[in-house]
């Protein structure tokens, strides 16, 4: 069905100035009327072509875009078929069917010659576009715009899907929005000499960027055939110029494999890398060179104090990837600035040697901050050091434990027992009582005596081993009461019985109901308290009297008790136990245990390491990951744990000192305390992870803050336009914050020019510059240098598209399927063939008008 449709109908009203030339400049009659008539004609043209009338008809025309690829990349033999078959594919399509072809060329000359061939060989009306290269993307979007909007198409990708770039999203996204299927036919790749697609390089701790001081891996990948080869991997332009860094004599690829190296970056800011292939006589790419950002080194706070020159040890066990700055003076120390600092190391010192301040700022810092701490040490650390009640005691992995061994000294005990007639009775079965209960309380190692008098005096039992319990049992119950009260010489007889015992204390405990006659107690009983005897002295029974005997106590710096009964016996203090602190530091030859990933060993062979020489007994905290422990008893060695946002670990010896002596001769024991102290530390001082995207002419810049970094910290980045590494001195890259700590920008650079940025937090002096790089070329490569890894997968791609997938052998014969355009329409403009018929209505009217003149 077709319908015609004015798009500027109002011009239609000049239609009605075509009566005007019937009456100007006069009346037409006769043969005039017959001009004024084509005159009117003419000016009704014009109006129904400035109006813009257009025909719509029903369009049952197809559009296939065929993309070919001929590139390099093609096996000879699927190239030669393609070239055959193709025109066979475009001659047999129906004659609703409009075929155009899109062709992929090695270069730009080999591009038109290919168009030129096809378009002979195909012979029916086709348009043919040539690229060079393998751009698919761009390829797939000329196709797509081969298509009409409106109209049913399809696109048919014929490639072995390798392309020189990566950009096809937007294509294929243009062709599921527009239902346009894209039919894919796989051809077989070529199997190239040997060649380099890329180089890559990132910290050999876990991932991230590289840093100064820290071992790299460098992956070179390869591609193609090659037997036998030589890489070798060069640093170009670093400290000291140019420097091999590796070198692997047995390289060979059949297809696609990545060669490993370990580098350590020398210096911070940007450093290139060369690999070469050496020996393999035909080879692609034989030469790659990238540019690798290195990241600064750690800082760390050191504070140190029992270990000689334990800073310069320790620098010189890990390497560069770290800078030791000591502690300021004491007076100073509180108010050091942290922000400076990734870690902070505390070897060997005492907590009494920091102070409360700075530990409360260091444990707020890393809670709060992503701050790392890490506490070694031996005999002045953990709890020797008296770390156990610090402010910094509950971020720790491990308790700082301080075992204390309980002493019972040795004591001898003299019993002066009253059994003159007044204790006749209960009040001699009490004192007998007391007796047993203050016996009871001597250890084996403490001596007892006793001493009677009921008017004279006399030793019941000598001094003797209080574990002779049985004589001493003896000589209490054969105690009688009767007799007088005489009670200074009984203390004096106990007195000089003790004048040869060799014990820590010496007590005399009398026993007497208080009948006690008048003598020169108080000079000996002073003298006794002066030679460290105490005498104490026990009332026994009621209603007896006690202020002497009080007194008595007070004059031996004893105790006074009052027994009334047997329901109220005392509790007789003869020693005070003590305590003393066991040596926590534990020397010896002990066999370590280690745990944990590879992310904290890395590489390292850790089935058996070697013995330690001591160590600081600790025990782990529930959740603490221990990396290393000591075999059989399992006291933690190297501990870790995280605190809030920042990591705390410990090391239970001294890194550098007595108690990995036997280490120093341990090759990787550098490597892995350094890895432990840069996966500790935060790498606060940065606050902004920088990633860098090339696509086509521009280069995406992506800041994002991390989440220990303050919250109002923004980004400055700039160009660096040095030629090795240093600051920029570049104009600030613009970039808005389209979400909460991500910051996005753009610029435009050249392909082939490579793009350096540092990056700094704005108002932040103590923060560290974060280098990165886009090499040039980085998402379009050569012809000879693409990586299968790049390759569009065809069957992916054909099933979102709603297309299907076809051999090669049957591409005569593939008949493309059409999609899109539900109900497609051709547009006519029929303005044109209007002015066309009022010329020449015009140049008719002019001719007659002429001969009438002539005839005349």
């Amino acid at each position: 069905m077709s319908t015609i449709e004015l798009l500027h109908p109002g011009f239609l009203a000049l239609a009605l100035l075509a009566p005007l030339v019937w009456f100007w400049p006069k009346r037409a009659r006769g043969r005039a009327a017959t001009l004024a008539a084509l005159r009117s004609l003419v000016v009704v043209l014009l109006a129904f072509a400035l109006a813009r009338p257009v025909l719509w008809q029903a369009d049952e025309r197809e559009h296939a875009v065929f993309v070919v690829d001929l590139s390099r990349s093609i096996e000879a033999k699927a190239r030669e078929k393609v070239v055959a078959e193709l025109p066979k594919l475009v001659r047999a399509l129906p004659s609703n069917v409009v075929p155009e072809l899109v062709v992929i060329a090695g270069d730009e000359g080999e591009a038109r010659g290919l168009e030129d061939a096809l378009r002979a060989r195909v012979g029916a009306p086709c348009r043919v576009d040539a690229l060079h290269d393998s751009p698919l993307g761009a390829a797939l979007e000329l196709a797509l715009a081969r298509i009409p909007a409106g109209a049913r198409g399809s696109v048919t990708l014929v490639s072995d899907g390798r392309a020189t770039d990566a950009n096809w999203g937007d294509a294929l996204l243009a062709l599921q929005d527009r239902g346009i299927p894209l039919h894919a036919v796989r051809l077989d790749a070529a199997t190239p000499p040997a060649f380099f697609t890329s180089i890559t390089c990132a910290d050999a701790r876990g991932g991230g960027a590289p840093r100064v001081g820290f071992t790299a891996r460098v992956a070179v990948g390869l591609v193609g055939r090659g037997p036998a080869f030589t890489v070798v991997l060069t640093e170009v332009d670093g400290p000291g110029g140019e420097r091999e860094i590796a070198r692997r004599a047995d390289a060979s690829v059949d297809g696609t494999t990545t060669l490993s190296f370990d580098w350590e970056p020398r210096a911070p800011g940007f450093a290139r890398l060369r690999a070469t292939i050496e020996g393999a006589p035909g080879s692609g790419s034989t030469v790659l060179t990238r540019t690798i950002a290195v990241q600064p080194p750690l800082e760390a706070l050191y504070l140190g104090a029992r270990v000689a020159e334990g800073r310069e040890r320790l620098s010189e066990l890990v390497g560069s990837g770290i800078t030791f700055t000591p502690a300021p003076a004491s007076d100073a120390m509180p108010d050091v600035d942290l922000d400076r600092y990734d870690l902070v190391v505390i070897d060997d010192a005492p907590a009494a040697g920091v102070s409360d301040a700075l530990e409360q700022r260091i444990a707020t810092a890393v809670r709060e901050r992503g701050l790392g701490v890490v506490l070694c040490g031996g005999e002045a650390s953990f709890g020797p050091g008296g770390w156990a009640d610090s402010p910094l005691a509950d971020v720790l992995p491990v308790e700082c434990i301080q075992k204390e061994e309980k002493r019972d000294p040795s004591t001898t005990l003299a019993l002066v027992i009253d059994t003159s007639g007044s204790m006749v009775g209960e009040r001699i079965q009490l004192a007998k009582e007391v007796a047993r209960l203050a016996m009871s309380r001597l250890l084996p190692h403490d001596k007892v005596g006793i001493v009677e008098f009921y008017g004279a005096k006399r030793w019941a039992a000598p001094i003797q081993p209080a574990s002779n319990t049985i004589d001493l049992a003896r000589a209490i119950n054969r105690m009688d009461a009767g007799g007088g009260t005489i009670i200074l010489p009984a203390i004096e007889e106990a007195y000089y019985g003790m004048q040869n015992v060799q014990t820590r204390y010496k007590h005399v405990l009398v026993l007497t109901d208080g009948g006690v006659e008048n003598g020169a107690f108080e000079p000996l009983l002073r003298r006794m308290a002066d030679e460290g005897i105490a005498v104490s002295t026990v009332l026994i029974g009621a209603e007896t009297h006690s202020d002497f005997l009080v007194t008595l106590a007070n004059w031996g710096k004893g105790r006074f008790y009052a027994v009334p009964d047997r329901f109220n016996l005392p509790e007789i203090l003869l020693k005070q136990p003590t305590t003393s602190r066991l040596p926590a530091y534990q020397p010896g030859n002990f066999t370590v245990v280690a745990h944990g990933g590879p992310g904290w060993w890395g590489g390292v062979e850790r089935a058996q390491l070697p013995e330690l020489s001591g160590y600081v007994e600790t025990r782990a905290r529930p959740g603490a990951v221990v990396l290393m422990e000591v075999e059989g008893v399992h006291h933690p060695l190297l501990a870790t744990t995280q605190s809030g946002l920042g990591r705390a670990t410990t090391f239970a010896s001294e890194p550098a000192g007595p108690g990995t002596r036997a280490w120093s001769a341990w090759k990787d024991w550098g490597r892995v305390f350094g890895r432990v102290l840069a996966r500790t530390a935060d790498d606060g001082r940065t606050p902004f992870r920088l990633d860098v995207e090339r696509r086509g002419g521009a280069v995406h810049v992506v800041a994002t803050r991390r989440a220990s970094a303050p919250p109002d910290a923004l980004p400055v980045v700039r160009r660096d336009h040095t030629d090795v590494r240093g600051d920029s001195n570049g104009v600030p890259i613009a970039l808005d914050e389209r979400a909460d700590g991500t910051f996005r920008g753009a610029l435009f650079v050249h392909p082939d020019e490579e793009l350096r940025l540092v990056a700094r937090a704005a108002g932040l002096p103590t923060s560290a510059p974060v280098y990165a790089v886009s090499n040039a070329r980085d998402d379009v490569v050569t012809e000879s240098a693409v990586d299968p890894a790049r390759a569009l997968d065809l069957e992916r791609a054909a099933r979102a598209c709603g297309g299907t997938i076809a051999q090669l052998d049957a591409l005569a014969s593939f008949a493309p399927k059409a999609g899109g355009g539900a109900a497609p329409r051709r547009l006519a403009e029929l303005a044109p063939w209007l002015l066309a018929l009022a010329l020449a209505t015009w140049i008719f009217e002019l001719y007659q008008r002429r001969r009438d003149v002539r005839a005349a």
